[in-house]
C-alpha cells in the first residue's frame, strides 16, 4: 500500500480558496466564498490577507470583494499556452487505470488527439496484462471507425470533417450519401450522450469507449479512450465502464477549469 504523503496545509488551503472563486460569480464577497469553500470567514480572511499580499487576488476600491490578482493571472497565462497541459493529469489517469480491476472495465487507457486532419494517439497508461492492445502514438485513426476519432471528429465543424468522411467510405467501397448521412447522424448521437465506442474497429475482438476533455474555454483538448478485449470488456454506451469512463471526463475537464452551462459558464 502506498504511503499518503505528508503535505502542507496552508497551500491546500489556498488552492480551496483559489477553486472556490473559479466556482463562484466574481468579484466574491467574503461571505459568499465562506457558503462556497467552507471555511469560516476569520480563518478566510487571515488567508485572503497574505493572497493580497503576493498578488495572487486582488481587492474592489471599496474592500468589500475579492478577484484574482496579477500573479493569479500570469499562472493563468503560461498554462493556458502550455501545449502539454493534460499532462497535468497524469496522475489521475495512471489511479484510474490502477483501479480498473475488473475484466469488463478495460485493460488500457489513451489520450489522443486530433492533430492535423486526423486523430490519434499520444499517450498510454496499461494495467498489468499479457496482451499489448494499444495502438503506437502516430497512426491516424479512422473517423469513420475508431471511438477516439469519431468522438474528436465529432466535436469538428462538418466542413473540416465530411471531405475526411467521404474519402474514408469511399476507400472502403462505400461513400454513398446514405452512409455519410449515418456518420454525422452518429457524431450528433456521440455530442448527446458525451461518449463514443467501437467494436473491433482495430482488430476483431478489441472494444474501446470514448470521452471527451475540455477545456476552460470549452473546447476539446484531448479524447480520453480506455480500450479492453471482448467479450469481457463491455463496451456498450450504457454499460458501467462507459458511466465510470464519463465521470473521469467530467472531472479532468473540472480540474481544466471547464463548467458545463448548466453551472452558469456559456
Amino acid at each position: 500500500m502506498q504511503t499518503r504523503q505528508q503535505g502542507v496545509e496552508a497551500a491546500q488551503v489556498v488552492g480551496t480558496i483559489l477553486e472556490g472563486m473559479l466556482n463562484t460569480s466574481r468579484p466574491v464577497r467574503l461571505k459568499d466564498l465562506e457558503k462556497q469553500t467552507g471555511i469560516a470567514s476569520a480563518k478566510l480572511h487571515r488567508y485572503l490577507v497574505s493572497m493580497l499580499r503576493t498578488g495572487l487576488i486582488t481587492k474592489s476600491v471599496d474592500a468589500s470583494r475579492y478577484d484574482f490578482g496579477l500573479l493569479a493571472y500570469r499562472i493563468g497565462q503560461s498554462a493556458t499556452h502550455n501545449p502539454d497541459v493534460w499532462e497535468l493529469l497524469k496522475p489521475d489517469l495512471e489511479d484510474f487505470i490502477g483501479q480498473l480491476q475488473d475484466e469488463d472495465l478495460g485493460q488500457a487507457l489513451g489520450i489522443g488527439r486530433w492533430i492535423g486532419t486526423g486523430a490519434t494517439m499520444v499517450k498510454w497508461f496499461e494495467r498489468d496484462s499479457p496482451l499489448s492492445i494499444r495502438s503506437n502514438p502516430g497512426v491516424q485513426l479512422g473517423v469513420t471507425t475508431s471511438a477516439t476519432a469519431k468522438l474528436l471528429a465529432a466535436h469538428l465543424p462538418p466542413e473540416v470533417t465530411h471531405p475526411l468522411v467521404l474519402r474514408e467510405l469511399q476507400d472502403n467501397g462505400r461513400g454513398s450519401n446514405a452512409q455519410v448521412k449515418k456518420i454525422f447522424s452518429e457524431y450528433a448521437q456521440i455530442l448527446d450522450c458525451g461518449i463514443a465506442n467501437s467494436m473491433g474497429a482495430r482488430r476483431t475482438g478489441l472494444n474501446a469507449l470514448s470521452t471527451p476533455l475540455f477545456d476552460s474555454s470549452g473546447q476539446v483538448v484531448a479524447a480520453i479512450t480506455v480500450l479492453g478485449m471482448a467479450p469481457h470488456f463491455n463496451a456498450s454506451l450504457e454499460g458501467r465502464a462507459a458511466t465510470l469512463l464519463k465521470q473521469l471526463g467530467q472531472s479532468l475537464s473540472g480540474k481544466l477549469g471547464f463548467q458545463p452551462p448548466s453551472l452558469g459558464r456559456p
